[in-house]
């Protein structure tokens, strides 16, 4: 399957491979010999739940580090779990792996109660009542800011993920993509900001001061 996959790639030109959210390191194992084979740059990540082990019962620090002897270019962590949860994993192995750290947790905000966000879930219910656990932007950039700090060098996000979390990960490591356009500014909110978005005028402050939200000015 792996070869049949990476066939195409070749085909396509790819500029390298990204090998995610493998449980089972063996099949991961697998994965980065076929594309090893193929000559491609790859980046191995896996997806640690709730036991904070792999199948096999290999440590995370052992995962890595085999996948790391045997030839991937970035090695760490998606999926599973979120900004929160996957760091406190990561903390294991930083400074103890010498190939770049990925990380890209889901967009769900996972605890040390629930640390997956797979286990917010009956299995009826698996994946569809997730809506009140989605991260806010602002856990996002935290989690940016904290996950380089521990020295990642590779960040996304996965399942749940939405393009103001990209965009607000983006803006935490100090840049600005076309998308920062849209970034929420509340100085030009109608209510709470200090501006009028629509005049530009200042708002007296003392109008300001006790404005009550759906009021009339």
């Amino acid at each position: 399957m792996f070869t049949e996959q990476l066939t195409w790639a070749k085909e396509a030109n790819v500029d390298f491979i990204i090998a995610e959210t493998f449980s089972d390191l063996g099949e991961a194992e697998i994965a980065l010999e076929v594309i090893k084979q193929f000559g491609f740059p790859v980046v191995v990540t896996l997806a640690i739940h709730t036991t904070g082990k792999t199948s096999e019962g290999k440590s995370l620090l052992e995962a890595l580090e085999l996948l790391s002897a045997k030839g991937a270019d970035v090695v760490g962590l998606n999926c599973s779990r979120g900004p929160k949860t996957i760091l406190s994993l990561l903390k294991e192995v930083t400074g103890k792996i010498k190939t770049p750290l990925a990380c890209l947790p889901v967009g769900y905000s996972t605890n040390e109660q629930y640390p997956t966000f797979q286990s917010f879930s009956t299995r009826d219910k698996k994946y569809t009542d997730l809506d009140g656990h989605t991260c806010t932007r602002y856990e996002f950039a935290d989690f940016a800011k904290e996950a380089v700090a521990l020295g990642v060098k590779y960040l996304g996000t996965c399942c749940g993920g939405a393009p103001h979390h990209v965009r607000a990960i983006a803006e935490a490591l100090g840049r600005k993509p076309i998308s920062s356009q849209f970034s929420a500014n509340l100085s030009l909110h109608f209510a709470f900001g200090q501006k009028q978005a629509l005049t530009g005028q200042t708002i007296d402050p003392t109008i300001q001061k006790n404005f009550t939200y759906g009021e009339q000015m």
